[in-house]
């Protein structure tokens, strides 16, 4: 029916694709602008968009946005049945592109599963609205039907209903029938497996209960494996038409699907329209609670069992209470398909561990495929971790000692054979016929905790020996924070295969929060007693770093204090901890109490040096923290409770190192104890301030003693020292060590002047008398040494100028060398050049002498050739001359006979004798 091409739009540099329909009729072409047009205002994300619609040479066509990935039909394999929370979660999103299109009078006629894409970044979208009937239109023209038209119509559907049964045969779940033209009154379009019974009977009015029942078609496929009424193909599927035959009941032929979402499918494919799911968004809403998380088969969670994790990260076994990365689990299931390793990468808190754990390895395990999900952290021993999971496998050894023995074997081999574990799970997986995911959380691990760099560099090339190819049944998935990505980088064949597989974790946003927080009560049957409640949270944590854990710690604290009669989560309970502000204060007061004494003093100067005067969040160098003490490590590690407690967030920064800021900036406003420090240094932190700037400049400056304080502000250092019980970085220290060393410097300098100053006076007089005659003997020592002066400035000026004589003459005979040099140079060159000149002539003559020699041989030898020659022509000339004379006498004689005989005859024929 068309053809699509991919192009590039030169205005805005993207990609499109460009969709022409085949067809010479003006009427079929405007009809399909019009209705191009009427889809393209349906703008959803699960509906490819439409950028603009027109006609070339006569030729509609639609540009369309230019998508990646796979559409559900390549994806499925025949009989293959999806498990019913996957099939749910493919089919939601196009459900929610029908509320959209129907909202908007549009109806697709030919949803199957070839029109359904899945994205390569995991998102669903429905093609193919561009031809869609517009009801409205529909509406307005059905007064125009008649018999006439009825009865061609259906003439005109068996024909159609016949050669599609053909092309049924070969592809039986998407061959489409049309009538070659697009919406036309009595024009049956689809695609023979997903039509309703409606779209069978020509003339009948089709309206958006079609595309309710190629969703019931569609998911019992999925949940089946087969098509309701297989092993029925092409014209036998004209059934469907018959109302007064039921369908079959999908738990029929899948028995084990729960009862609940059997309902809905089969509701979906009542042959009477007037009996299915009134519209999209009531078929909608019956779908949701089937969603991954949504239902448990096991049972609701038990009336004391919290649906919220806390500041724990999420398991496997928490899948179903894991909510907020719907897409970004979806767009991860299908990057894995084609990459052998995967780099999850985000930010401190951002729920890496919790996203692989709770999200991709259930999101796995039931798509279909059978997986086994192996875990570890590289710890201090990163190679001695992956020796713990490959044990098991290939040792049998019955004492603890033989395994010890073969563990450090192993880790050894590891070593020199860095290929050999990727080859014990390649082996696993095809013998157990599953496909293995070996998870390595917290990878930076293996940077701050292992300062072997040989260690380091074994562990990631086994890595890439397990993830070396695409075909293989073991993939590899490692979750690193995004400061540390590119340490990676020293093993660069690994970087290399990382980077092709990086997927960056980015902070769920508003819709994501809100599914977090709201449908883990909504599964435990709970709900907020307000949406202000609900929208108030959101505002906190929406720009938050690290929310993800704050919603969950909160939203914990909140369901301790639950009322359960009402099945509510109340907005006094809200209250009451304060919020998320609130909820948090207490926690980072017990993190405070579990610190010793010294490192709560040093929380206290990490915490005050994270606010600014203005009582906003600082971020601040983890270099300049470290300074804080006198051992940086002290403060590192401190750093990391607060960061593991979700009390502080480390993000990287452009030049390469980390930088740290407080959680939330409600800490500052809400925390007691930290307000209480705060105010306990309020005189200080303008001070404070004056002092991290002036110390900065101090030692860029190379510690310049310019640059030091003096006078009242020094003594306003002394009052700051005495009063002070934090600790002050190192440069700070340093500079008011500095300062104050000058100030006492200085104050010793000034005592040492007022004493001498007394005793310059005493001495003054004395020096006054002794003056006079120590002036006179001065002028006369003066004068003599003037005399002295001139004399040998005399002696000295001749000789300056014999010097510049003499320096004249020789500067002159230089000259003169140099001239000589040069011309005995150019003379040297000059005899090079004749001599070579001469070696040329001499090559010259020679090969003259010779060509004159070989010119005198071939004369010798044309002479004597000429004297032969010569000879030979004398001697020719002599037989010649001898021949001529005998011829001479013969002729003589031979006419002396002929006249004897004329004489003797006399006759005329002697004549001619003659």
């Amino acid at each position: 029916m068309g053809s699509v091409f991919l192009a590039r739009d030169t205005r805005l540099g993207r990609r499109v694709a460009i969709k022409f329909l085949h067809t010479n009729s003006p009427e079929l072409t405007q009809r399909f602008i019009l209705e191009a047009r009427t889809t393209a205002r349906c703008s959803h994300e699960n509906i490819v968009i439409i950028y603009e619609v027109d006609a070339f040479r006569g030729l509609p066509f639609m540009v369309l946005e230019y998508l990646q990935g796979k559409t559900l039909a390549e994806t499925l394999k025949k009989g293959q049945r999806v498990p019913a929370p996957r099939a749910v979660e493919l089919m939601v999103p196009v459900v929610r592109a029908l509320v959209c299109a129907h909202e908007q009078g549009i109806v697709h006629r030919d949803l199957k599963p070839a029109n359904i894409l899945i994205t390569d970044s995991g998102t669903i979208k429905v093609l193919d609205f561009g031809i869609a009937k517009v009801l409205q239109a529909e509406n307005e023209s059905l007064g125009l039907v008649n018999e006439v038209r009825q009865k061609q119509a259906t003439a005109e559907t068996a024909v159609g209903l016949q050669r599609a049964a053909g092309r049924a045969a070969l592809d039986p779940e998407n061959s489409n029938i049309d009538t070659g033209e697009l919406t036309r009154h009595g024009a049956i379009m689809g695609t023979l497996p997903f039509m309703a019974p409606e779209q069978w009977r020509a003339g009948t009015p089709i309206d958006h209960r079609a595309d309710i029942w190629a969703v019931g078609i569609i998911l019992f496929r999925l949940l089946s494996g087969k098509h309701p009424l297989d092993p029925l193909v092409g014209e036998q599927l004209f059934v469907t038409g018959i109302l007064n035959e039921p369908m079959p009941k999908l738990r029929t032929k899948a028995p084990d699907i729960p009862q609940g979402l059997a309902d809905v499918v089969d509701r979906c494919l009542m042959k009477r329209k007037e009996e299915r799911m009134p519209d999209a968004l009531s078929l909608l809403r019956a779908l949701e609670p089937f969603l991954p998380g949504r239902f448990r088969a096991e049972g609701d969670l038990s009336e004391n069992q919290s649906p919220y994790a806390g500041l724990a990260s999420f398991q496997e076994a928490d899948a179903d209470r894991f909510f907020g990365r719907t897409r970004e689990i979806a767009a991860m299931v299908n990057r894995i398909a084609d990459r052998p390793i995967i780099g999850v990468v985000g930010t401190s808190g951002a729920g890496k561990s919790s996203f692989v754990r709770a999200g991709l390895v259930p999101a796995l395990k039931r798509s279909g495929e059978a997986w086994e999900a192996l875990v570890i952290r590289p710890g201090r021993k990163p190679l001695a971790a992956l020796a713990d999971i490959v044990a098991p496998m290939v040792t049998t050894s019955t004492s603890v000692a033989d395994d010890l023995k073969a563990r450090e074997e192993l880790i050894q081999r590891l070593r020199t054979e860095p290929g050999y574990v990727g080859t014990v799970l390649r082996s696993r997986a095809r013998h157990e016929k599953k496909r293995i995911l070996l998870f390595i959380d917290q990878f930076e691990e293996l940077y701050t905790l292992v300062p072997d760099e040989s260690e380091r560099m074994a562990f990631t090339a086994c890595l890439a020996g397990i993830a070396d190819d695409a075909t293989a049944p073991t993939r590899v998935v490692l979750s690193i924070r995004s400061d540390f990505l590119d340490r990676a980088a020293e093993d660069q064949a690994f970087m290399a295969e990382l980077a092709q597989g990086l997927f960056f974790l980015n902070a769920p946003d508003r819709a994501g929060l809100r599914d977090a927080l709201v449908q883990p009560a909504e599964m435990a049957g709970y709900k907020f007693e307000t949406q202000d409640m609900v929208e108030h949270m959101l505002d906190h944590l929406e720009e938050t770093p690290g929310a993800l854990p704050l919603l969950q710690f909160a939203a914990t604290q909140l369901w301790e204090r639950r009322d359960p009669a009402r099945k509510m989560l109340t907005r006094q309970s809200y209250d009451a901890i304060g919020g998320i502000a609130g909820a948090l204060a207490s926690h980072a007061d017990a993190v405070l109490q579990e610190l010793p004494e010294n490192g709560r003093k040093l929380a206290r100067a990490v915490l005050l040096r994270l606010v600014t005067p203005e009582r906003t969040r600082a971020i601040v160098s983890l270099e300049e923290l470290r300074e804080l003490s006198r051992d940086g490590a002290e403060v590192q590690r401190l750093v990391d409770q607060l960061v593991q407690a979700r009390l502080l967030v480390v993000q990287k920064v452009g030049g390469g190192g980390g930088t740290v800021e407080i959680v939330h900036e409600s800490l500052i406003h809400s925390w007691p104890t930290l307000r209480r420090w705060l105010e306990e240094n309020q005189e200080d932190a303008v001070f404070l301030e004056q002092l991290r700037n002036a110390a900065r400049q101090w030692a860029g400056k190379g510690r310049d003693k310019d640059l030091l304080w003096r006078g009242e502000v020094v003594e306003e250092a002394r009052r700051f020292q005495r009063r002070f019980r934090g600790e002050l970085p190192e440069v700070q220290r340093a500079f008011l060590q500095a300062v104050f060393a000058e100030a006492a410097r200085a104050a010793r300098r000034k005592q040492a002047l007022t004493i001498g100053a007394g005793v310059f006076l005493v001495l003054l007089l004395v020096a006054a008398t002794v003056a006079l005659v120590v002036i006179r003997k001065a002028q006369r020592a003066a004068e003599i040494q003037a005399i002295a002066a001139h004399n040998a400035e005399a002696v000295a000026k001749d000789a300056a100028e014999e010097a510049k004589r003499r320096l004249i003459e020789v500067q002159a005979k230089e000259a003169e060398r140099r001239a000589a040099q040069a011309k005995a140079e150019e003379a040297a060159k000059r005899a090079e050049e004749a001599k070579a000149e001469l070696e040329k002539k001499n090559i010259q003559l020679l090969a003259a002498f010779q060509r004159a020699e070989e010119a005198k041989q071939r004369a010798t030898w044309a002479k004597l050739h000429s004297e032969r020659s010569a000879a030979e022509a004398r001697q020719a000339r002599e037989e010649a001359v001898e021949a001529a004379k005998e011829l001479q006498a013969l002729l003589a004689r031979e006419q002396e006979r002929v006249k004897r005989l004329q004489s003797q005859l006399g006759s005329p024929v002697i004549e001619t004798l003659k």
